[in-house]
């Protein structure tokens, strides 16, 4: 079976020497075959159907007593942070959000996480964001942390980064100038066009 973009980056960032692994949510089940992960699902209805993988019905890792590496992908970013949150705390950890990555980065730089790689994976019209974390003292902060200290070391940096700025930039046109979002799409704006190395053209709010 060939991999899906963001599945070959998953298991790419996952460490080869993966100890007791296992699969949050394993849905379908692709991602804990691809790794020989243990796929975990809360309902039996919802474990995935396929028998090359070991299946348990069980809510986030709460029932293991140890797990050398998570990979929790798929899933919003409030639901990812409060998984690891339960524990118990894995020595790695892969995850992916759809949305709101920058909510999951600084949720885990909160938790005690340190992000020690990442990339983007192609993905519909945009890019997947992959992350890997372990257990430490987060160095980065600001933009530079929400929008991935990594990922400009990535082929798909310029792609992903033009496509945000696309977005707070629009955002920064419709959004009132007393609102909330206002400051926070130029913010973001300014941040992203000094990365691209373009001309300024958000206010500082």
């Amino acid at each position: 079976m060939s991999l899906s973009p963001r599945l070959a980056l998953i298991c790419r960032l996952v460490p080869p020497d993966g100890g007791v692994l296992v699969d949050v949510g394993a849905d379908h089940g692709h991602t804990a075959a691809a790794l020989g992960a243990i796929a975990t699902e809360r309902e039996p209805h919802r474990l995935p159907m396929r028998t090359d993988v070991d299946r348990v019905i069980m809510d986030g890792l709460k029932g293991f007593r140890q797990v050398d590496t998570a990979v929790i992908t798929g899933m919003g970013s409030h639901v990812i942070l409060r998984i690891l949150r339960e524990g118990p705390r894995p020595r790695t950890i892969v995850v992916h959000s759809p949305q709101h990555t920058d909510r999951l980065r600084a949720g885990l730089a909160q938790d005690g996480w340190r992000i020690d790689a990442e990339g983007l994976a192609r993905e519909g019209k945009g890019f997947a964001e992959v992350i890997r974390a372990m257990p430490g003292v987060e160095p980065h902060t600001g933009h530079t942390l929400w929008f991935g200290p990594f990922l400009e070391q990535d082929p798909h940096f310029t792609a992903h980064a033009r496509q945000r700025l696309a977005y707070w930039r629009q955002l920064a046109q419709q959004a009132p100038p007393a609102s909330q979002a206002y400051p926070q799409a130029c913010a973001w704006t300014k941040w992203l066009e000094e990365r691209l190395a373009l001309p300024t053209t958000a206010n500082d709010g």
